[in-house]
This record gives C-alpha cells, sequence and structure tokens, in this order.
C-alpha cells in the first residue's frame, strides 16, 4: 500500500476530500458528485459536477485523491469496506453515501452505475462528457 504518514481520524479524512473538491476549478457549488471504488491497490473515480441545465462529467486528478481515499478506506474492518463511495459536495453541505459488496449491482458496467448516481443526485439531465479536443459528446 502507499505511504500515507501518520494515522488520522475518519473526520479529518472526510473533511480533507470536501477541501480537496471544494478547490478543484471545476468545482460547482450547484453540486459536485465525487464517485470512487476503492480496493487494496485498485482506484477509480469520477467526478460529476451539477450545471443547472445539465451535468458535466470530469476525470478528477488521481494523485490528489489517492492517498486520503486509501487511508479512509484502511479505516474500516476487513470485514465490513465499503466497495465505493459517493462523496456529494452542495454548497456548504456533504453527503457520502458507502456502497458494500452486496448493494453493487455486478451486472451493471461502472459507468452506468456511475451515471445513475449522478442523475439520482442531480435530477434526470443529459450528461455531457468530454470528446477529442474540446468538443462534448452527449449521452
Amino acid at each position: 500500500m502507499w505511504n500515507v504518514g501518520p494515522r488520522r481520524w475518519k473526520g479529518e479524512l472526510i473533511a480533507d476530500l470536501a477541501s480537496t473538491v471544494r478547490a478543484e476549478t471545476s468545482f460547482s457549488p450547484l453540486g459536485t458528485l465525487l464517485i470512487a471504488l476503492v480496493e487494496s491497490r485498485y482506484i477509480s473515480l469520477a467526478r460529476f459536477l451539477d450545471r443547472g441545465s445539465y451535468i458535466a462529467f470530469a476525470q478528477p486528478d488521481y494523485a490528489k485523491y489517492r492517498d486520503t481515499l486509501l487511508e479512509l478506506w484502511a479505516l474500516e474492518p476487513l470485514s465490513s469496506r465499503w466497495d465505493e463511495m459517493y462523496y456529494l459536495v452542495r454548497g456548504g453541505d456533504t453527503r457520502i453515501t458507502y456502497l458494500y459488496p452486496e448493494d453493487i449491482e455486478t451486472d451493471v458496467p461502472e459507468l452506468d452505475r456511475w451515471r445513475g448516481a449522478a442523475q439520482a443526485a442531480f435530477g434526470a439531465k443529459r450528461i455531457v462528457f468530454p470528446h477529442g479536443r474540446g468538443s462534448t459528446e452527449i449521452r
């Protein structure tokens, strides 16, 4: 596992995630949803931003989140570790949803699950994905 330095408290790690999400240049005060899938040596991340009339997908910088997420995940007892975390920041509020293995539909592709989570958080709006040289593909 990565060297994450001295052990921190769960509340401190959660606050660290919130400040990192808010510091992103693409942060949306209407709502920013960070989704993390964490395993022992694997992390998959996505960010969805509420832009009012649509939802924008943004790929986060893994280096900014990796150590904090791994440390937060490792704090949980081995028998009850979550697989995915949905971290919603809206205005000054944050909401965290942990998904455990029994909560995840394994026959649904990861990105499809995450699209559904973004639309559940922000409404049934179209999702805009980056594509090519600054153009967008709408799904």
